[in-house]
Formats: structure tokens, sequence, C-alpha cells
């Protein structure tokens, strides 16, 4: 008697056992009895009676599902792949166990198919410049159907998109020429600028002689200052000038030459 007792107690406190569910801080629990939602529960411990009950524990954290589509034609007809980033949560935990039958596996097809969708409404030079559009799009368009599961998305970021070898290298080309045309059109606007500066340059120059000389004058000294040995090619403007100067400057020196010659010894 005494050992039908004890394998009595010793059935029901692993029937007890069994029984006790812990939920984490992070989940919520649903309970159902013979298939029927009787209880929603929240983190601790739960007795889920087993071989009557059943408890679904469902993960509120934050999940990431990365997916991509593999050669898909873009309006323009080039063959793309695209890696993307879902950052998603449950938001309803009955809608996530009783809607769908796995929220996992359907969020993953979803998010494929709302990235092939985009790719192909949309041009390759768009796929390549409007990144954050087309995460703005997708994350659209999968929440609109997650929705209804009780998933809520949060973003979704584009982390990666290859296309043909040879089209990368079209595709640079035709970055380069347009460096190049940048760059000549802001060399052309300088020499515009320049050349206007020159003309009133010239202006000043025109109007005073005395100037222009003093100009040509500084860019000699500037040559001279070099510790190089430097060949000059002066301009005829220049030459003229300075045989305009050494007059003045000798009449200048006249006074005091005679002077130190009248001096006694």
């Amino acid at each position: 008697m005494n050992l039908a007792l004890l394998i009595v107690v010793v059935v029901i406190v692993i029937y007890l056992a069994s029984s006790v569910k812990v939920v984490k801080q992070w989940e919520e629990m649903l309970v159902f009895t013979f298939g029927k939602l009787v209880r929603q529960t929240g983190p601790g411990l739960n007795i889920v009676w087993a071989g009557i009950q059943r408890g679904v524990i469902i993960d509120k954290r934050i999940a990431i599902t990365e997916f991509s589509t593999d050669g898909t034609l873009s309006k323009d007809k080039v063959p793309v792949t695209l890696m993307a980033v879902l950052f998603w949560k449950v938001s309803d935990v009955r809608s996530a166990a009783i809607a769908v039958k796995d929220y996992r596996a359907t969020i993953d097809l979803a998010c494929q198919a709302a990235l092939r969708d985009v790719v192909s409404r949309s041009d390759l030079e768009l796929l390549l410049s409007g990144q954050r559009r087309l995460d703005e799009e997708i994350a659209a368009q999968i929440g609109a159907r997650a929705k209804s599961w009780g998933i809520e998305v949060q973003n979704v970021e584009v982390r990666d998109l290859k296309i043909p070898d040879s089209l990368q290298e079209t595709l640079s080309r035709k970055a380069q020429a347009q460096a190049e045309k940048e760059a000549r059109r802001i060399y052309g606007e300088a020499e515009v600028v320049a050349a206007e500066e020159y003309v009133k340059a010239a202006r000043v120059y025109e109007g005073s002689t005395v100037a222009f000389r003093l100009r040509g004058l500084n860019v000699l000294l500037e040559a001279v200052k070099s510790n190089q040995n430097t060949l000059l090619f002066l301009p005829t403007e220049l030459t003229d000038m300075l045989r305009g100067i050494a007059p003045s400057v000798s009449d200048a020196l006249a006074p005091i030459s005679q002077q130190s010659q009248s001096e006694p010894e």
C-alpha cells in the first residue's frame, strides 16, 4: 500500500513538473485548452496542464530577416541581385499565432516577393541612386501585408546590389566621363572669371603707365628671387619699360655724382 501511494505521489509530482511553463520577460504565452484559446499570459511561472492544454510562447523582441533576389530583371531588363535586411517584431501575439500558420516563414516569403516586385518596377539608375526610396517602398509593402498577421515592420535596409561585371565597366566609364565633363565645365568657368579680371587689370594699366611699369618690375623681382638658375624671357614691352626707367634713374643720380666729384680730396 505504501509503495502504491509512493508511485502515485511520484506520478503527480512529475505531472505537475511537466505542467509548469516559464515565460521570459520578452515573451508572451497563449494557452489553448483542447484547441481553444483560453488565456494569454505574461512573464513568470505558468501552469499548462499537460495532455489537456498547450502553451504557445511568442518572442516579442525585434527580429532580423535577411532576404535577396538572385538575377531579377529590372524595368530596363538588367539582371540585378539585391540583398536587404528587414527589422520586425510581433505586435499582436494572438494574430501571430492564429492568423498565420508560421509567421516567420511567411515574413520571409513576403520579403522576397516585395523585393522582386520593387526591382521589376524600377530602372537600374533608380536602383543605384534611390536606396532610401527602395527601403521605404519595400517596408511599406511588407508592412501592409504583415499587419494582419500581428507583425510590425520597423524598417528595411538594402545591404548590397550586384550587377553583371560587363555592365559595371560600362557604368564606371560613364561615371568617369561625367566627372571629366564636370571638371572641364568648372575649368571653363574659371577661365571666364580670369579673363574678366585680366580685362579689368588691362583697363587700369591702360589708364596708368606707372601702374603698368610697377607691375612689370614686380614680376621681374619675383623671378629674380628664385634660388635656381632661371632663364628669363622678357617681353618687348617690359624691356622698353626698363629702358624708359633707366634715364630717369640716371637723371636722379646725376646731382649726387657731381657733388661727390666737386668735393676736395
